[in-house]
């Protein structure tokens, strides 16, 4: 079928799908979800936590446990034997069938992860030879050692004295006196990205390298194939190994290279060691505005080493060491793990909605009272003092991924929040405006909202991306989900609250609308950014406009809905394969997936889809997959960032199911009427 669909098109598709699903929507006899729904409720309501809440771990991969090894033993950071042994567990439990370690569990084999996890493993006293390491360690060898190893990969090692630092691009922390207007100015980056290399950069300035002991002598002579005096570091520094370099450094970018390499020769001590000065003030705020967890655990692992780095005794440092704590999980089966993202609000949040979807017709009453009840106390009620000097829009209104102990709000946390608590005891006019505010101040120039912030500037500054393995990731811009979901929160704020910020809630809808429409490709599909991929963008993208105030006659809601039957599996069911992330077009997944199908069945039960065939046998996928004890079975990952890393949201599975068969079942009783 041609990808673009004009109008007479989108009737055929209409008339030919429904011929062809209507003998198997009679003989299951248009499907009575609410036996299966009731199961599903009672499922989920067993996965919330006494306070409320929910929280599903964010699965990635074992990168950040060989990291907090590596950081332990750089800061001489004592690992407990039982530690020890849960975290091998977790490197035994992640290994690919070849024997080495990928970005995700449905990965190629990466250097950048092996390696790490290699020298992790050897930290913990496991032998070359042993049946952990043995098959990683010849695939290092038969990559050539670990010179072309990543970027990122590569500041590891040298802060082990495994790598030489004069293979490294320097990342010089006089960049940070350069005038905020520049736009190399690293305030200016995407906030993930610039607290990375905010404690890289004075990491590098000290040129931080452990003294050789007989281990790293011996991981030396493990890691490189040829004597490790011979390595030319200094012809390394943009050697890469090609199978991860998603996002290969552009000709500008080498000549920046080249630049700061010239200027690293012969820099001024003074201006190093004032640049220096200056960046710890703002690791401490990110410490301290963070609940000393950091934004994420990548930059939480950096910023624990260079503040050992500036003082040892220092006494935000151990904070930082207890709050990493909360980002571990840790299992009999699956041993220790770093998750990727706290997601308490934002699981909270869906699954609230997902309730709500099923209130008519199952009892969802005291679990969701104590859900709103926990949500309406993850508002952020104040601003940080002096946040404009470290680079933060004001938080005050806003909700976190995480919880509100995060201290870092996002526009979709905050707009699904505010959708699902609106109305909650306790969610007051003033604080349902502080949350609206605080999504206006993300709104960005072309109408879209970014994620934690507007852009600052106007180019995405992918040309000096410097993180080759991950793609998109250098500022903030607008994204199809945090578009849709704040449309949808300003809507329900206008709704609920119609004589409050009226003008500027009605202006931003306004832009916001055009500026999705403007996103939907001519196949009628969105491309999603967080999530597994297509069906996912199009989801937020027929709820966005929907909520701006599109109806379902519509021709980019009709060409949005016929594009998904398009893609609708034999089996009623949709899946859709992570590969596309990576080529951006859609690639049918092998298999059907729950969690795709219920974005799939969602978005088309919003749009009032006349497809009621196809819908019926995409609830009916979704029952008929709907384990004994009310869940579903765990699937391939829905949720991804930066286009190359995967991640499981493992409670996607346990609330969208429910929020889809809630909507399918209130249609199905509406059309009997």
């Amino acid at each position: 079928m041609s990808e673009h669909l004009n109008t007479k098109q989108i009737g055929d598709l209409m008339n030919s799908h429904e011929s062809n699903c209507s003998s198997l929507a009679d003989s299951i006899n248009q499907y009575n979800a609410s036996h299966n729904l009731q199961q599903g409720v009672n499922a989920l309501c067993r996965l919330q936590q006494a306070d409320g809440s929910w929280e599903g771990e964010v699965v990635w991969c074992p990168m950040l446990v060989a990291q907090y090894v590596l950081m332990c033993h750089i800061t001489q950071t004592p690992i407990a034997a039982e530690r020890r042994d849960t975290i091998l567990r977790q490197f035994a439990t992640t290994r690919l069938p070849s024997g080495a370690w990928g970005l995700h569990e449905y990965s190629e084999p990466y250097l950048f992860v092996t390696a790490l996890v290699y020298v992790g493993a050897r930290i913990l006293g496991i032998q070359p030879n042993d049946p952990l390491l043995a098959p990683a360690h010849q695939f290092i060898q038969k990559q050539g050692g670990v010179l072309e190893i990543p970027s990122w990969g590569k500041f590891w090692l040298a802060m082990l004295n495994l790598y030489d630092w004069q293979g490294l691009n320097p990342v010089l922390p006089e960049v940070w006196k350069l005038p905020e207007w520049l736009p190399v100015y690293p305030g200016n980056f995407y906030c993930h990205t610039r607290l990375i290399y905010l404690a890289m950069a004075y990491i590098y300035g000290h040129k931080l390298q452990l003294s050789l002991t007989p281990l790293l002598q011996a991981l030396r002579q493990e890691l490189y194939p040829q004597d490790y005096a011979s390595v030319n570091f200094l012809a390394a520094r943009c050697a890469l190994r090609d199978e991860e370099t998603y996002n290969p450094p552009s000709l500008v970018l080498k000549l920046i290279y080249q630049v700061t390499g010239l200027y690293e020769r012969w820099h001024s001590s003074s201006l190093r060691q004032t640049a220096l000065a200056d960046l710890i003030p703002a690791i401490k705020f990110e410490l301290r505005t963070s609940n000393y967890s950091s934004i994420s655990p990548v930059s939480g692992l950096l910023n624990i080493i260079a503040l050992w780095l500036y003082n040892p005794q220092d006494t935000d440092l151990q904070q930082a060491m207890d709050a990493f704590e909360g980002w571990i999980w840790q299992d009999e089966e699956a041993g220790l793990r770093i998750t990727g993202a706290r997601s308490s609000t934002w699981d909270t949040g869906f699954a609230i909605q997902a309730l709500q979807a099923a209130s008519p017709h199952v009892d969802v009453a005291d679990s969701l009272a104590q859900a709103q009840a926990f949500l309406v106390t993850q508002q952020i009620q104040t601003s940080f003092p002096d946040f404009a000097s470290f680079h933060r829009i004001d938080p005050k209104g806003g909700f976190c991924f995480a919880g509100v102990w995060h201290g870092w709000p996002v526009s979709d946390c905050t707009a699904e929040a505010l959708i699902g608590i609106i109305n909650a005891p306790g969610m007051t006019q003033e604080n349902a405006q502080n949350a609206v505010q605080f999504l206006l101040r993300c709104q960005n120039a072309d109408g879209g909202f970014g994620s934690y912030e507007r852009c600052r500037i106007r180019s995405t500054l992918e040309w000096m991306n410097p993180a080759e393995m991950f793609a998109s990731s250098m500022t903030e811009r607008s994204y199809i989900e945090c578009t849709a979901s704040c449309i949808a929160a300003l809507h329900k704020f206008q709704q609920t609250y119609p004589n409050l910020l009226t003008d500027k809630v009605t202006l931003a809808i306004r832009r916001s609308d055009r500026w999705l429409r403007r996103q939907q490709r001519t196949d009628g599909s969105w491309e999603g950014f967080w999530g597994v991929n297509f069906i996912y963008g199009t989801l937020f993208g027929v709820h966005g406009l929907l909520a701006a105030g599109a109806t379902p006659q519509e021709p980019a809601i009709q060409k949005a809905c016929a594009w998904l039957i398009s893609k609708q599996r034999e089996d009623g069911g949709w899946g859709e394969h992570f590969a596309g992330c990576l080529s951006q077009r859609y690639i049918e997944h092998t298999q059907s997936q729950v969690i795709h199908t219920a974005w799939a069945l969602m978005a088309l039960l919003q749009a009032e889809a006349p497809y009621w065939d196809a819908i019926t046998n995409g609830a009916a996928f979704v029952m008929n997959h709907q384990l004994d004890n009310g869940g579903w079975a765990k699937q391939d990952p829905a949720g991804v960032f930066f286009h190359t890393a995967l991640l499981d949201y493992t409670f996607y599975r346990s609330y969208f199911p429910v929020w889809a068969l809630g909507l399918y079942e209130s249609c199905r009783l509406k059309r009997m009427v």
